[in-house]
């Protein structure tokens, strides 16, 4: 059995299609991060306007049991 490649520059050329391969590569790998990014920033949004939502309900729930009361 023999190594299809024998140097690591020879991995890297691939022929003559290293720079199409790398270059997909190097786009899919970008796309991944930036929807992991994307999805973290609209993950913590979420969290802080819930967190909100939450805190202002809870006003909303005492201002109303404090009239109830008078």
């Amino acid at each position: 059995m023999q190594p299809y490649f024998y140097s690591v520059s020879e991995f890297i050329a691939m022929g003559t299609h290293g720079v199409f391969v790398w270059s997909c590569w190097a786009i899919t790998v970008g796309m991944i991060l930036i929807f992991i990014w994307y999805s973290r920033k609209q993950r913590h949004a979420l969290i802080k306007e819930l967190t909100i939502q939450q805190a202002r309900q809870a006003q909303r729930n005492a201002t109303t049991s404090k009239s109830m009361d008078l």
